[in-house]
Order: structure tokens, then C-alpha cells, then sequence
């Protein structure tokens, strides 16, 4: 037996794989009286499992062994970049060469056969472990050569691309010893000061004493390099042909590994043709291309200075926001160059109704402004405002053709309150849509009262945001009568939004808010599923053709990829609720739109069962062709139409017009708003197919529509209201 003391198992790790328990019982107690740390397994799974955790320093491995074998165990581990380098010694009571062989071609480092010796085992165990050490060692020498080639390497390849550096940089450089003497250049020093190596080597450079400049600069200069040992700046010099140019250069001190002064290395380059095209920089950043006037940025600095002098003397100041009304059909049939034009010539009529004290610019698009300061009365803002939109209203001529255009002016005033630019021109900004929406041609004030809006409206957005996770929103459902029985056929969901503050909220006062952030597909997501499951509980109180009927907004439908279509389907898959059940509500203008990805959209649900009605029938484009293209189910007759029945004969007509013209193209009609019993006789009379109004019910909460369904299956009628 070798002694003990012959070995060094400490901090040694052997993995032993034998599926005979007393086997393994016996080699762990020996190894592990010699210090060696021992960790077992039983099959060749378990091999592969503990040899990747534990990182043995030598496997011994049984070649008979359940399941895999040790032999193709042993290969496996090879192949795992991890244990592929621990060395193993196969444990076998076979003697056939071939094995051998085949265990040798796995990868395995040795041989004991059984029954072994404990000394063979142990003998076979140390001369692995120094064969790995001596591995190892020499791998870490290897390693420490290769990198000492590669840092030689490395700074070889520095010194090359620094070399490389120096001759192509397009920036002149050149090195001076201590005494300011030329020691070299590169091409680039020569392509700028028009001086060869020849012309300066080993005589003073002449860098510093061009006479550009005043002494004080040069004494400036050397003061900054002998106290921080570099300078940076806008140098004048002149050209060897006698032109003056400006660089901007870069100087650093070199020392001496002692610290004493080696010299100095500069590089710079030329910019005077940067300098020379300053003021059209300048110009560009601060004026509007087109038009030349003042643009937002240069605007928004006057209006702060203006905003200053006003709280300092006291004075009042005026903006008016100018926006063209109607100007992007210019564009669209006229052309982009005619609208150019156009604009040209608006800041030219502008800016001749205005004082020279007076600012006027162009924010972008056909958006002007104008700063009126030190305003003393308002009735001349006013004569201003009117001025301009008399003078816009005025004929263009665009390529010998006449073309009319308006104007519609928000004005903001700043007179005594302390505002800044930013809140003055939002101000003037909202005033100016005011007037917009009052038909355009026109001024408006702002007025606090539209502040009190904005703000409102502000506000209303970050109680959306969180109005979904903390469950405000509530759905309700408003009975659609089928006019022949007197029975509910189906319900329309509408949403409504609990505000913890506001109370219950209806639609119309957060949906367009909704649209406008993108809120609505989560809200939309969840309106779905929530009718789809209040349905499907309904359709046994009423019959199997129940459907519910839920509004799709036009930016669900133009969100990008098809998440969501594939999502509401799924739902229905998912409660076994069939997609013919289901009615979507949508606008006349989605019909028209151009956008093909929500065709194909419209084109999927249809494909899936899903229904199609057209909400708000005959206020928006009414196209025809459109309603058999999308193969459409049911259209809603507006509640404009329905509200005149008894008044307005042009309604009437109309009303039976859309009714018969439906019917026609196989569509059913549904009336909205209906809440007489004389607007019901006429729309039975007409043939119309189903209705919803007051007349019948409000729009209810589940629990309470569904109390009403379950009375009308009992009773059908149509006086049904709560």
C-alpha cells in the first residue's frame, strides 16, 4: 500500500458511478479515509446530473451500468464543454480488448479491472490526478505565452494604427521639442498651413507668433500650458501663400519620464469655412425657411424677454394665434408648392397689419403668431385680430388662379397675472381652436372658463389611467325590442365609469379621451368580455339567437398586429359562446376607411360568425356600396331621425327610405331613440325590425335588465320602461 503521506487528496473531489451499493459503500470509506471528498451515483443519468454540479477532479466509472452504459456515458460527458476535461478511469470485470479499446475511443483516461487492488485503484487515481495537474500547469504556461504574445501584439498594433492615425487624420498635427523647434508634421498639417517638413524642420515652428493676435492672447496661451499643460481654442494664423484662416487647436504638453519637459505636440483643424457659415446656421436655427420669419425657438425667446420687460414696467401684451382654416385642401388640390405660396404670402399680409414693435412668426405648418407687447387698450388688439382676418379672407392668387382661404385667431392677454410663454401660448392655443370649432373666420378670447376645461380635461386623463386596475368601469345594457313579438331580442353593452369623485359617468364624457390615449383598447378589452359573459347567462332566459351587441372604436381596429382580434375570438372559444351572438358596432366612416389593415380586420370577424351593424345610420357618408362589400347585418337608424317622426315629414320619408332600401340588400334595421308610443306605431308600420329607447327601458345594470328580460319572456309587450 502506498503511504498516506505519499499523496495529497486535499480539496480532491472523485465522482464514483457503480450501481452495486456494497461496492461504493467500500471505495467511499477507503477514499474518503485518505482525505479525498467523495460524491456518488448509481446510473449513468445521475452521472451526468452530478459530474455537471459538483465539477469532480476525477471520475471512476462502473462500465456496467442500468439504463446507458458507463462507455456511453463517459462519451456524453465529453461532449459537455463543462466535465469534458475530467479525466475517467472505467471500473470493469471484463477483459475483453475491445471494450477496452471502445472505452478508450469514449474517452476515458484508464483501466481498472475488477476485483482491484486498493492500491492498484489508489496508484491509478494519483497518477490521473498529477497527469491533470501537469495539464493544467502547462495549460496556464501556454496561457501566460499567449498572452504575452498578444499584448506584444496588441502593442504592436497600436503602434501601427497610431502610426496609421497620425498620417491620415485630417487634422493637422505637429511636434515641437522644448525649444518650439519642428521635430515632425503629418500630410495634414501640410494640406492646411500649405508648409512641407522641409520648410520648418529643426527651426522654431513660429505657432504661437503669428501676430494674429493681440500679445496678451500668446502670453494667455504659454501661461495655460505651463500651469495645466494644455490649451484649447480659436487660433487666426496665416498661410504660407499669405491668406489668413482660423483653426481651432488642441496643444498638450510632453514630459520626460523624470518630468522634465520633452516639448509640445498640437493638432488642429481648419475651420473657416465653419466660421464663414455661422450666420447662415444661425439663421436657419432662429428663422422659418420659407417664410423668413422668426421660427418657434427664436419666438419663445423673444416672447420671455417680452414677458420680463412686462413685469418690470408694467405693461400689458397681447398673442394672437393665427391657424388657416381648411388649409390642408390647399395642399391636397393645389399641391404642396401652391401652399407654399400661400404661406409666403400670408406672413406678408401679416406682418403689414403690424408695428415694427410688433413680433410676428411661424410656429410650423399654417400656424403664425403674434406678439402685440405694451398694449394699452383692448379694443386695439381687437382692431388687430379683425384686421388679419379681413386681410386673410382676401383672395389668393396661386398660378393665375383665385383661391380663397380664412383665418381662426385665439388670443391670450397678459396683463397683470404672472404667466410664462409656454402657458400664455397654450392659452392663445385653446382660444384659437374655440373660434375653429365656432365655423373659423373669427377670433376668440381665452377665458378662464376655458381653462377650467383644459384643466378639467387634464385631470379626467389621470383618473383614466387608473380607472381599469381599480375597477370603476361598469357595464350597463339597453333592451333591443323586436317590434313584431314585443320580445328582447338582444341588448346593446354600454359602458359606464364609476368616478370615485364625479360619480357615474356615461360614455360620451370619457370615450373620445379614451380614443385620444389609447386607453380605449384596455377599456374596449374589457367591455367585451364582460358583456360576452353577462350573455351567455342570458341566452337561456331568452332563446339560442340572443346576441349582445358591443361598439368597436375606430383606433381598436387600427392598432397595429391583430392581438386583439385573435384575443376576443379566443374568449368566445373559451365560454363556448358562438361568435354569431355577437354584433360589433360600427361607424359609417370605418367603412370608408382607406386603412387596409382595418378592412381585413372587419374582413376576420365576419369570416369567424361575427356580426355587423353600422351605429348612427345616415349621419355620416351613407355609402351604399360599402354596406354589401362589408356584408353587413343591421343598421341603426340615428336617433336624430327617429326624435322628428311626428314633426318633420323629411324624417319620415327618410326613415321608410332607409327601412326599404335595408331590406332590399337583406340588412335588418334597428331604431334608436325611440320614446313614443307614436314613433313606435310608425316605425311598425314602416317594417322596421327591431328598436331601443326610453320608450322600452334605459340603459340598465345587468342585474336589473336582467329582472326586465325575465318579466318579458313571461309577458312580451313593449311598455316595458323602468
Amino acid at each position: 500500500m502506498i503511504p498516506i503521506s505519499q499523496i495529497s487528496p486535499q480539496n480532491k473531489t472523485i465522482l464514483i458511478v457503480d450501481d452495486v451499493l456494497d461496492n461504493l459503500r467500500v471505495m467511499v470509506s477507503y477514499l474518503e479515509q485518505l482525505g479525498f471528498d467523495v460524491v456518488t451515483a448509481q446510473d449513468g443519468e445521475e452521472a451526468l446530473q452530478r459530474a455537471q454540479f459538483v465539477q469532480p477532479d476525477l471520475i471512476l466509472l462502473d462500465v456496467m451500468l442500468p439504463g446507458i452504459d458507463g462507455i456511453e456515458t463517459c462519451r456524453r460527458m465529453k461532449a459537455i464543454a463543462s466535465i469534458q476535461a475530467i479525466p475517467v478511469i472505467f471500473m470493469t470485470a471484463l477483459t475483453e480488448t475491445n471494450k477496452k479499446v471502445e472505452g478508450f475511443a469514449a474517452g476515458g483516461a484508464d483501466y481498472v479491472t475488477k476485483p482491484f487492488q486498493i492500491d492498484e485503484l489508489f496508484a491509478r487515481i494519483t497518477t490521473q490526478l498529477q497527469l491533470q495537474a501537469m495539464h493544467q500547469q502547462l495549460a496556464l504556461q501556454n496561457l501566460a505565452l499567449q498572452k504575452e504574445i498578444a499584448e506584444r501584439a496588441y502593442l504592436d498594433e497600436r503602434m501601427r494604427i497610431a502610426s496609421l492615425a497620425y498620417q491620415n487624420s485630417a487634422e493637422g498635427m505637429l511636434v515641437m521639442d522644448a525649444a518650439n523647434r519642428t521635430l515632425s508634421i503629418n500630410p495634414a498639417f501640410s494640406s492646411i498651413t500649405g508648409y512641407a517638413l522641409d520648410d520648418l524642420a529643426g527651426i522654431d515652428s513660429q505657432l504661437f507668433q503669428s501676430n494674429c493676435h493681440e500679445p496678451a492672447f500668446y502670453a494667455g496661451l504659454w501661461e495655460s500650458l505651463r500651469i495645466d499643460g494644455h490649451w484649447h481654442g480659436e487660433v487666426w494664423d496665416i498661410h504660407k501663400s499669405g491668406e489668413r484662416y482660423v483653426k481651432w487647436m488642441i496643444i498638450n504638453r510632453l514630459d520626460n519620464e523624470d518630468g522634465s519637459l520633452y516639448g509640445h505636440v498640437a493638432q488642429f483643424s481648419d475651420i473657416t469655412k465653419k466660421k464663414a457659415s455661422e450666420e447662415l446656421i444661425l439663421r436657419q436655427a432662429n428663422f422659418d425657411e420659407l417664410t423668413g420669419l422668426p421660427n418657434r425657438r427664436m419666438f419663445g425667446e423673444r416672447l420671455t424677454q417680452e414677458i420680463a420687460n412686462h413685469h418690470r414696467v408694467g405693461t400689458s401684451l397681447a398673442l394672437l394665434f393665427i391657424d388657416l382654416d381648411r388649409f390642408k385642401e390647399i395642399n391636397d388640390t393645389l399641391g404642396h408648392a401652391a401652399g407654399d405660396e400661400m404661406l409666403v404670402e400670408t406672413g406678408r399680409r401679416i406682418c403689414a397689419l403690424t408695428r415694427e414693435s410688433d413680433i410676428v412668426a411661424r410656429l410650423g405648418g399654417d400656424e403664425f403668431i403674434v406678439l402685440l407687447p405694451q398694449v394699452k387698450e383692448l379694443h386695439h388688439v381687437e382692431k388687430i385680430a379683425q384686421a388679419l382676418i379681413d386681410s386673410l379672407a382676401a383672395p389668393f392668387l396661386v398660378d393665375d388662379t383665385l383661391t380663397f382661404i380664412s383665418a381662426s385667431i385665439g388670443i391670450s392677454l397678459h396683463a397683470g397675472t404672472v404667466l410664462e410663454g409656454g402657458e400664455l401660448l397654450n392659452h392663445a392655443d385653446q382660444a384659437m381652436y374655440v373660434a375653429k370649432r365656432l365655423g373659423g373666420n373669427r377670433f376668440s378670447y381665452f377665458t378662464p372658463l376655458l381653462q377650467q376645461a383644459a384643466n378639467s380635461r387634464r385631470n379626467l386623463i389621470n383618473d383614466l389611467r387608473v380607472a381599469l386596475n381599480a375597477n370603476q368601469f361598469l357595464v350597463y345594457f339597453q333592451p333591443i325590442v323586436e317590434l313584431a313579438t314585443g320580445r328582447i331580442r338582444k341588448v346593446e353593452a354600454l359602458v359606464r365609469w364609476r368616478h370615485p369623485q364625479r360619480g357615474l359617468l356615461g360614455p360620451a364624457e370619457f370615450i373620445s379621451i379614451a380614443e385620444e390615449t389609447g386607453l380605449i383598447v384596455e377599456i374596449g378589452n374589457w367591455v367585451f368580455r364582460e358583456a360576452v359573459r353577462w350573455a351567455k347567462r342570458w341566452t337561456s332566459l331568452v332563446d339560442d339567437n340572443f346576441q349582445i351587441s358591443i361598439n368597436i372604436s375606430p383606433v381598436q381596429l387600427k392598432t397595429d398586429g391583430d392581438m386583439i382580434e385573435k384575443a376576443w375570438l379566443a374568449y368566445l372559444a373559451e365560454v363556448d359562446f358562438p361568435a354569431a351572438s355577437v354584433v360589433l358596432e360600427i361607424t359609417e366612416g370605418l367603412l370608408l376607411d382607406d386603412n387596409n389593415k382595418t378592412q381585413e380586420k372587419l374582413r376576420q370577424y365576419r369570416k369567424t360568425g361575427v356580426q355587423m351593424a353600422i351605429d348612427d345610420f345616415g349621419t355620416g357618408y351613407s355609402s351604399l356600396s360599402y354596406l354589401k362589400k362589408f356584408d353587413i347585418d343591421f343598421l341603426k337608424i340615428d336617433k336624430s331621425f327617429i326624435h322628428k317622426l311626428s314633426t318633420e315629414p323629411n324624417d319620415r320619408v327618410l326613415s321608410k327610405a332607409i327601412i326599404m332600401m335595408a331590406h332590399q340588400l337583406g340588412i335588418k334595421v334597428i331604431a334608436e331613440g325611440v320614446e313614443t308610443e307614436e314613433q313606435r306605431c310608425f316605425l311598425l308600420a314602416a317594417g322596421c325590425d327591431y328598436v331601443q329607447g326610453y320608450l322600452f327601458s334605459k340603459p340598465l345594470p345587468p342585474e336589473e335588465c336582467e329582472q326586465l328580460m325575465i318579466r318579458n319572456s313571461v309577458a312580451p309587450g313593449h311598455a316595458m320602461a323602468i
